[in-house]
């Protein structure tokens, strides 16, 4: 085609460079394919050192500019986007030149001469590889417009080799099989394979590379090169024709300039000529001539590219458009930066805080945007610690439960000190009730500090879950306000319960409408004296336990039931133990009555050991160091010891529930909505300070690199979905729609 005009296909015309925009606008913003599956359609030229494929690539110019040599010339990949230009577009005023070439590491600078074209692509890919022959797989991105090319993008990759040289080394072929793969492996990357028509086409380097991401071939074009070389009297006929390795796209030969047209500066066009030449002359060819020539193979390569990017267009688009929406939502994530004003910075600290403290409170009160479904948060937690864990673990106090009988007796004798004691025992029962209250003391704190905690909890969620994570400073400091002000909360809730435990010992009041008294304790204790004697007797009868245990029930419709069935269980197997004394010593050859006999003789010599009779005169004895309360002699003795455990526990019940409903109120009062009122005036005092609020706002650096990088590739989208946008009308115009063949 030299010197004619080419009538490029509109689909071509107008595909072609939409893609070429969309490389260009990703490789400018820094990104690459903005995402795993974002992958723009392109050609990937692959061969092997010696295929030809600089000369290939070249013929499809029509023009000299890449470099050449013994070894190694292509060492990174050349993106070659080829764009027609019309012949009045190019001599428009005699200004603009026919052919230029223009580097996209050097933007708006024209190259006319090709010459310069191959000296920039040798310099800047020394500039990234080194002077030797290393190679790198950062892409050189080269657009010619020329009306003598057909508008299409190839990815010249470096030819593939075995032996390392320079500074190449030693894996260098597996370096180069890796890049190529990863350009080829893609779904909407074809694969332009250069095989020399001189070797087995079986074992060609590109095909078998090929044949490892496309075992069908259905993304392969095949181009055999050097068809002029053959031995004499043969021919690639079945290699054209796919017999030999097929390929779905097919196989175009071509006939490369020699060395020595190169040496003597032949030019491709006159080359081009010759190529043409020899297709007719040669009747092997004639029956494939139409898959032959330089000329086949422009039309082919830029039919079948076309037709490639139509197909994957839409849902290209489509991914763009999916692309965007989450770059946008990323951006806005990372919010803006640090503002340079003063005033916008004073703004933004005060909006900061404002949200965390309305975030705090929404937490507490149950309105937070993102409740959970799969366990409690906030305020529900709060909830759960007063009534669940704090007033549910009162109620399971009971003041008698690890008090014994004797240790009873024991307070009543010693709160009597020298006098006796009368049949209600008001002071020891007072001296008691004191102790099991101060018991209540501890869990009531310790409440307090449990709920702080959870306040503390819910501080620490919102500071990770809101954007202030983007300013290390300015969320630290938010944190440590928030605990001091909790801390702050603490103190006078913690007091206030104190003072309400302090309020229950104050004042013991007997008068209390839910107390049971002291004549209805007498007639409690009364009856369960009575059943006592009736199960010593039923135990010494063999009366049925079942029995016993039902008359024991019925006492329990009383306020201390519990309390007065595990006496009445205790009694029970006391007097089963008995009984089964009684019996083995009657088995034995003792009695019952021996053992009664034994008791009294045991307590008369205990007695006699603390004075003695000699003469008629009575000796006594110091008392040893621990004396403990003789066991009740009276019904009168056992009456009191009933009474004030029926007291003692009806009285716990009263001051236990008091402060089930007042520590809460307490904690909720000067603690929880304390610190929702005065959160964000606490934040604003501590932290709101024109020296401090620049420091604030500093942001993590990995944070600014994320915030530039979200707004390159938000803005790479939106230009790239602006260029798709803009498509449908040039393609009406030529009847072609977006993803749709002419």
């Amino acid at each position: 085609m030299p010197g004619a005009h080419i009538h490029q296909n509109t689909l071509g015309d107008g595909l072609v460079p939409l893609i070429n925009k969309l490389q260009d606008i990703f490789t400018q913003a820094g990104v690459d394919n903005v995402g795993g599956d974002l992958e723009l359609p392109q050609i990937a030229v692959v061969g092997s050192q010696s295929s030809g494929k600089s000369s290939v690539l070249e013929a499809l110019v029509g023009r000299d500019f890449l470099p050449r040599g013994p070894d190694i010339c292509t060492r990174r990949p050349l993106v070659l986007q080829l764009v027609h230009t019309p012949y009045q577009h190019a001599s428009h005023h005699n200004q603009a030149p026919m052919e230029w070439g223009e580097f996209l590491h050097r933007p708006g600078e024209i190259f006319t001469e090709f010459e310069a074209i191959r000296e920039e692509i040798e310099c800047e890919t020394n500039r990234g590889t080194g002077t030797n022959k290393g190679v790198s797989d950062k892409q050189i991105r080269l657009k010619i417009c020329s009306p003598h090319v057909l508008t299409m993008t190839l990815v010249d990759l470096p030819g593939i080799t075995r032996v390392p040289v320079g500074d190449q080394p030693a894996d260098i072929e597996k370096r180069i099989r890796d890049m190529i793969l990863s350009y080829i492996k893609r779904e909407s990357c074809l694969i332009l394979a250069v095989s020399p028509a001189n070797t087995d086409l079986a074992n060609s380097d590109a095909l078998t590379l090929s044949r490892l991401v496309d075992p069908d071939g259905k993304r392969t074009i095949g181009v055999v090169t050097k068809l002029d070389i053959m031995d004499r009297g043969t021919d690639a006929v079945a290699y054209l024709r796919g017999e030999v390795v097929p390929l779905r796209l097919g196989y175009i030969g071509v006939v490369n300039r020699c060395q020595q047209d190169i040496a003597q500066r032949r030019s491709i066009r006159e080359a081009r000529a010759s190529e043409a030449e020899f297709f007719r002359h040669h009747p092997a060819y004639a029956e494939v001539i139409d898959k032959c020539g330089t000329e086949a193979l422009g039309w082919t390569v830029s039919r079948i590219l076309a037709d490639h990017i139509a197909d994957l267009l839409p849902a290209l688009s489509d991914k763009i458009a999916t692309r965007r929406a989450e770059a946008q939502r990323e951006l806005k994530s990372l919010g803006e930066g640090r503002p340079e004003d003063p005033g916008r910075q004073s703004a933004m600290v005060l909006e900061k805080l404002h949200g965390y403290a309305a975030g705090f409170t929404k937490s507490v009160v149950g309105k937070s945007d993102d409740l959970s479904t799969a366990s409690l948060e906030g305020g529900a937690r709060i909830h759960f610690v007063l009534q669940d864990i704090f007033v549910k673990g009162l109620e399971s106090l009971d003041p008698t439960r690890a008090m014994s009988e004797e240790d009873i007796r024991t307070a009543i004798q010693n709160a009597a000190g020298t006098k006796g004691v009368l049949l209600l025992p008001d002071d020891s029962f007072e001296v008691l009730v004191k102790q099991a209250i101060r018991k209540m003391s501890d869990p009531c704190v310790k409440c307090a500090r449990i709920v702080h905690d959870e306040l503390g909890r819910i501080a620490r969620t919102l500071i990770n879950q809101q954007d202030l994570q983007r300013y290390p400073r300015l969320a630290q400091s938010v944190e440590d306000a928030t605990r001091d002000f909790l801390v702050e909360g603490l103190v006078p809730a913690e007091s206030m319960i104190n003072s309400l435990v302090e309020c229950q010992l104050a004042h013991i009041n007997t008068s209390h409408p839910d107390f049971v008294g002291g004549s209805q304790a007498l007639r409690m204790a009364q009856q369960e004296l009575k059943r006592r004697r009736g199960a010593s007797t039923a135990a010494g009868t063999g009366a049925d336990d079942d029995e016993m245990s039902g008359d024991e029930n019925d006492f329990g419709e009383d306020v201390l039931a519990d309390v007065t069935q595990r006496n009445a269980l205790q009694r029970k197997r006391d007097a089963k133990n008995k009984a089964k004394t009684a019996l083995g010593r009657k088995l034995s050859g003792g009695s019952s009555v021996d053992a009664s006999i034994d008791k009294v003789k045991d307590k008369e010599n205990d007695v006699k050991a603390l004075y003695s009779h000699e003469n008629g005169v009575v000796s006594l004895k110091e008392p040893p160091g621990r004396i403990q309360a003789s066991e009740p002699e009276t019904d009168e003795e056992l009456l009191q010891v009933l009474v004030t455990r029926i007291l003692l526990g009806s009285y716990f019940a009263i001051s236990r529930g008091v402060l089930a409903d007042t520590v809460p109120k307490a904690v909720m009062h000067f603690l929880v909505n304390s610190v929702q009122r005065g959160l964000q005036q606490h934040l604003i005092q501590s932290l709101y300070h024109p020296n401090l609020v620049p420091s604030l706002l500093t942001e993590h650096p990995e944070t600014e690199a994320k915030r530039l990088a979200a707004r390159n590739k938000y803005k790479a989208l939106s230009a790239a979905a602006a260029a798709i946008g803009a498509m449908p009308a040039d393609l009406a115009a030529a009847g072609v729609g977006v993803g749709g063949r002419r």
